[in-house]
């Protein structure tokens, strides 16, 4: 089935994934973002102790700058990277906003499986990707700047982990629709 604008009959809302109200599976993400944080944390130690990242206190203040306004500037290109996404499977340009937690990009319409899997993943793949190639192309003084953005891409997804994680188990047939903060799955009744 293609995505829809229009929920096809004989189907009905399964489950809701809300991390916004829903504060088992508020926790549930939060917990696995700082699961991820503290692990990458520990391989970042390492890698600084076996000399593949060094900090230079005479390029600290640059590298440091550059390290938040990367931070910054990661949010809303991870939603731009769903939106295009979105954009691409359902014709009609994403929602976005930003909640006291959550920054978001959302749409009403109703996308298949394999659509919704590729909307969840890309941002984490694309930067991530990113992120890797300047991990090994810039000066081994630096690479702790990407290294930290990538920290921030990976614990920073665990929303979209958590979703991808749940729908990977379900048939083909469900639908998928994110408003943003909300994501409600239907299935066949």
């Amino acid at each position: 089935m293609k995505s829809t604008w229009t929920l096809p009959e004989g189907y009905g809302q399964k489950y809701l994934i809300d991390l916004k109200d829903n504060k088992k599976q508020f926790w549930i993400v939060n917990g696995l973002s700082i699961a991820i944080m503290l692990l990458l944390l520990a391989v970042f130690f390492q890698l600084m102790w076996y000399g593949f990242m060094e900090l230079h206190f005479e390029g600290l203040p640059r590298q440091t700058l550059a390290m938040v306004l990367g931070m910054i500037a990661y949010i809303p290109l991870h939603e731009l990277v769903h939106g295009v996404c979105i954009r691409r499977f359902s014709g009609k340009k994403a929602n976005y906003g930003f909640t006291l937690v959550y920054a978001y990009a959302g749409s009403d319409c109703y996308f298949n499986k394999r659509d919704y899997l590729i909307i969840a993943a890309a941002p984490v793949v694309f930067w991530g990707v990113f992120f890797l190639l300047l991990l090994f192309l810039l000066p081994v003084n630096w690479r702790w700047v990407p290294y930290v953005w990538q920290l921030f891409n990976l614990s920073g997804a665990a929303g979209d982990f958590y979703v991808f994680h749940r729908l990977r188990k379900e048939s083909d047939a469900i639908l998928c629709q994110d408003t943003g903060v909300k994501m409600a799955v239907f299935d066949r009744l």
